[in-house]
């Protein structure tokens, strides 16, 4: 731990114990802060593994290590393949980028007409509310009659 940590660590750990848990339980920021020292010291400690291991690796066996049999060709499949993908998705992306703004403008055009269908269908109801009232007036007269 840097020097600097010590302090922060301390003060932490006195102001966890100062804390009155139920059951001696332990704050959840404590535990949180303690998980992540235990993260990172434990990342800390796998990537030194992995710089050890290569070390001895080199000491072992000093000079070039040897490539696995077609290593090289499987890498420039793969470059090639990432190519082909890559290139395909621009091409995709570019193929949808033309054809949205056309589509937009469509559903423009659509939600204007969506609008005034709507006015249109609202005064054919009410043309057709009114013609009722009148039937009814009218049967209601000549009944009288």
């Amino acid at each position: 731990c840097p020097p600097l940590g010590v302090p922060r660590v301390l003060t932490a750990l006195e102001a966890a114990l100062a804390l009155e848990e139920e059951d001696g339980d332990v704050p959840a920021p404590v535990l949180v802060e303690h998980q992540m020292n235990t993260r990172r010291k434990k990342k800390l400690l796998l990537s030194q593994l992995r710089v050890l291991k290569l070390l001895l690796g080199v000491i072992e066996n000093p000079g070039l290590p040897l490539a696995p049999a077609g290593l090289r060709e499987a890498v420039a499949q793969a470059r090639s393949r990432w190519q082909e993908l890559k290139s395909g998705y621009g091409g995709a992306l570019g193929a949808l980028g033309g054809a949205v703004p056309p589509t937009l403008a469509q559903l423009g055009k659509g939600q204007q007409l969506l609008q005034q269908l709507r006015g249109v269908l609202k005064a054919r109801t009410q043309q057709q509310e009114e013609l009722q009232v009148k039937v009814r007036e009218a049967t209601e007269r000549r009944d009288e009659v």
